[in-house]
């Protein structure tokens, strides 16, 4: 689950203090977003296929990382083009 996107130029709280439901919502799906990355198992990297990879690839920043369901290994974006896996020594 990808980070969901905080809209700005609404009002966040009411006349009470508490999140207006929008924000409400938001703080919901940010939380489920964190859980499902970060937990007490460690940091968990997003799992695609090698196909999935190569063509997430032309939008993905450098630096970006997926574990390669078909080759069991993790991959990295190095620069434009370029993913490299990550070996064992």
């Amino acid at each position: 689950m990808d980070i969901p996107v905080f809209s700005v130029g609404a009002k966040y709280v009411d006349n009470n203090g508490y999140l207006m439901p929008q924000y409400q919502l938001y703080m919901d799906q940010l939380n489920q977003s964190l859980n499902t990355g970060l937990g007490i198992n460690g940091f968990t990297v997003t799992q695609a296929t090698t196909a999935q990879i190569t063509a997430r690839e032309p939008d993905a920043p450098l630096g970006a990382i997926w574990f390669d369901t078909d080759a069991a290994k993790l991959k990295v974006k190095t620069a434009a083009g370029t993913i490299e896996t990550i070996q064992s020594s």
